[in-house]
């Protein structure tokens, strides 16, 4: 039977029930801590926050001066510069704005006591109309008139990039170049040929398709200049030189690069592997090139490099100096047209080797050392078909550019790993 409290039991019991109380509520709970914020949010609201320092803006570098270029300003001389700040601010309010802004941008000083706002009058900017072909402001005829202010700059107006840069040079003397790459597009320039020991080489762009055509009547025969060039690839243990020429064949404009090699002293022998192990490559599709392809996103069935190339060179040295051939695991099966090419080179035959996908051409040539010769070298001949007329030229010229990467679909793709077969008239190469 449970025992009866005293009141001071009671009192006490009561007491202790309290504080217990007093501290479970002073403990933090996210609702009162919730609370507090809203609280604290609501006592500040009127009060104004303090201000945040933002950092201070450089100055064009137009608007700025140094110490010795402030003093040294002859303008200061002048009687319109000696007159109080105000004044000249005062007398160029009266000038019509194209005077304003002529003063500021032709005058240092002006620019520094008047400052830029002239450039922003609205009466300025309400003849501005968008450009029907950039989609800017009329920026075309402002480098128009500079082109014709500047013409003994050498220098031309480029409507693809708006900007006034040097004539197209010749491709043994033109060089890729951001500008460049942004005027003639990504499929616009052949940039795989070697280069040369002072930077030079070949670089080709269709517009010197174009000009050589535009040039030259389909009827003739002469070799076309422009599209000439020779330099020299440097390389340890081989002369390795590049020749290029171009000329009409029956009408088609035809390209041909020849390129040598031979060892550098007549008592080295020259190798086939001296060849194989070259970064050589005559159009997107025929190359040396032992490596993997590399992944794509959206092709998975890309193969190994083809065997045509390699066996066009190695069958043409003699048997004894074909050690060090790679195996052909290191390629992808050959085609049915390859494979009929490849046998009649066993076969010792004089092989005109044609590319399956581009209009491409090659002869391999080997010649001993001895006496009468001046020694061992090897002459693998390229020949580039642009067909007759311009428009047949600009459909074949997408297949010589090349073009590989991990982002790049069927339709863009162009390389040694993936290529399709095409059709293309035959063309004869002498």
């Amino acid at each position: 039977m449970k025992a009866k409290e005293t009141p001071r039991q009671t009192r006490r019991s009561l007491r202790s029930a309290t504080t217990s109380r007093v501290q479970k509520s002073k403990a933090a709970t996210p609702t009162t801590n919730s609370r507090r914020l809203r609280k604290a949010a609501i006592e500040n609201q009127g009060q104004p926050s303090a201000p945040q320092l933002k950092p201070e803006k450089a100055s064009p570098s137009y608007l700025q001066r140094s110490e010795n270029e402030a003093s040294s300003d002859t303008n200061q001389k002048t009687r319109l510069f000696a007159l109080p700040r105000e004044i000249i601010q005062e007398i160029s309010s009266h000038l019509p704005i194209e005077s304003a802004i002529c003063l500021t941008l032709t005058c240092k000083l002006a620019l520094h006591i008047l400052g830029t706002s002239c450039w922003e009058d609205e009466r300025i900017r309400k003849r501005w109309v968008r450009d029907s072909i950039t989609a800017l402001v009329p920026r075309t005829s402002f480098l128009e008139l500079l082109h014709r202010d500047v013409e003994g700059a050498g220098l031309e107006f480029c409507k693809a990039c708006n900007t006034l840069h040097p004539p197209l040079k010749r491709p043994s003397e033109h060089r890729q170049t951001k500008l460049t790459k942004y005027c003639w597009g990504q499929v616009a320039i052949i940039d795989y040929l070697p280069q040369g020991e002072d930077g030079l080489g070949y670089s080709l762009v269709f517009y010197h398709i174009k000009e050589a055509m535009a040039s030259t009547p389909p009827d003739s025969s002469t070799p076309i200049d422009d599209l000439s060039g020779s330099f020299k690839v440097p390389h340890p243990h081989l002369n390795y030189t590049v020749s290029s020429s171009a000329r009409r064949i029956n009408g088609n404009l035809i390209l041909r690069h020849d390129y040598q090699f031979s060892p550098l002293s007549s008592m080295t022998p020259l190798k086939v592997t001296d060849i194989l192990d070259l970064p050589f490559r005559i159009c997107p599709h025929q190359t040396t090139s032992r490596d993997t392809p590399p992944e794509n996103r959206y092709i998975k069935t890309a193969k190994l490099n083809g065997p045509l190339f390699t066996h066009s060179i190695v069958s043409a040295f003699p048997t004894s100096k074909r050690t060090g051939v790679p195996k052909t695991s290191a390629f992808r099966p050959p085609t049915s047209l390859e494979t009929k090419q490849m046998a009649s080179a066993d076969n010792g035959e004089d092989v005109i080797f044609k590319c399956r996908s581009c209009p491409t051409k090659w002869q391999v040539k080997y010649a001993g050392g001895n006496k009468r010769d001046e020694g061992e070298k090897l002459v693998v001949t390229a020949f580039h078909c642009f067909s007759k007329e311009i428009y047949s030229a600009a459909r074949s010229w997408r297949s010589f550019v090349r073009r590989e990467g991990g982002l790049l679909g069927e339709g863009k793709r162009n390389s040694e790993f993936w290529s399709q077969g095409k059709t293309y008239p035959d063309f004869k190469i002498e």
